[in-house]
């Protein structure tokens, strides 16, 4: 049984002696490949966790607009309202002030609200309503609104089907989050900035026509009877 060891040893030995410089320019040639195998795993990971927080950040933005006003008389929600919204939902990715000017990850975040309301069958209230820290300085510059106007049944539907209501006097919102290219020509991003090695984030187009969001999350809420359309 012994000898039967050594004579294995001896063969393997052997075979090193013999095939080392092929096994030395095999490892050499593995090398490439295998680090490139951890950029690309690196890459599908932070894809994966910038959609989840973009994700998360839209549920928190609309938990916070259905609550924030639970503790006052006047319900309606103010530019304020939504900038603080927008400000405390994006802290799940931006933990300092690098959701501001320089944005040192190259991008900016913005929650975008749609507002409709309908009046009968093929007309709607309208208002858009969003936060943005694209050119903001102060918290109290993040929020903007719109003026209520009229849309179409058509044109309602063509920005979010779910957006239809059932019944004259129902609302809905269609709440986005999304982080967008600091640069206006996306094909220009600089995919390191967020930790890209190999993989770019690809631009999607958001309800408002903007082809800068590289992640963005739609959902679609009934919201509290009074929070809407925003006043300032």
């Amino acid at each position: 049984m012994r000898g039967g060891v050594f004579v294995l040893l001896r063969r393997i030995l052997r075979f090193y002696r013999y095939n080392k410089g092929g096994i030395l320019i095999e490892f050499t040639f593995s090398i490439p490949v295998c680090i490139s195998l951890l950029f690309f795993v690196n890459d599908h990971f932070r894809f994966y966790e910038l959609k989840n927080k973009i994700k998360t950040s839209t549920y928190l933005a609309a938990s916070m607009i259905q609550q924030i006003g639970n503790t006052r008389t006047d319900k309606r929600l103010t530019k304020k309202d939504i900038a603080r919204i927008t400000h405390a939902s994006g802290l799940n990715f931006f933990h300092t002030n690098t959701m501001y000017d320089p944005w040192p990850f190259g991008i900016y975040y913005l929650i975008d609200c749609f507002y409709v309301k309908r009046i009968n069958s093929n007309n709607y209230q309208y208002q858009e309503v969003w936060g943005s820290t694209t050119s903001a300085k102060t918290l109290n510059d993040m929020g903007s609104a719109t003026s209520v106007t009229t849309k179409t049944l058509a044109q309602v539907e063509a920005m979010c089907p779910d957006l239809i209501c059932d019944k004259d006097g129902d609302e809905r919102v269609l709440i986005e989050g999304n982080y967008r290219s600091k640069v206006a020509d996306v094909s220009k991003f600089d995919k390191s900035k967020l930790g890209f090695f190999l993989l770019k984030p690809k631009n999607t187009k958001g309800t408002d026509g903007s082809t800068r969001p590289l992640f963005l999350y739609k959902l679609v809420i009934v919201p509290k009877p009074g929070l809407f359309p925003v006043t300032d």
